[in-house]
């Protein structure tokens, strides 16, 4: 999966959420193709996903709480 090796190599905030923004880009147009009428939902639920994955990433990475996260995007 291309988003978790990005963000292994990712190392700064910034980082974190560009890879973040090109997975949710990704997936949104992929669900597009394959769900034509209900996409949105689904675009909802993954997001949710990514930005989980995100976030624990970040806290792992720089030991701050989910606030701190929050507060940078």
């Amino acid at each position: 999966m291309f988003y978790k090796k990005e963000l292994k190599n990712a190392y700064n905030i910034l980082e974190i959420q560009q890879a973040y923004e090109r997975e949710c880009q990704r997936r949104f147009l992929s669900l597009k193709q394959l769900f034509p009428d209900n996409y949105k939902r689904m675009v909802i639920l993954e997001h949710l996903t990514i930005w989980i994955i995100a976030e624990k990433y970040a806290i792992s990475l720089f030991g701050n709480s989910d606030r701190y996260w929050i507060l940078q995007k």
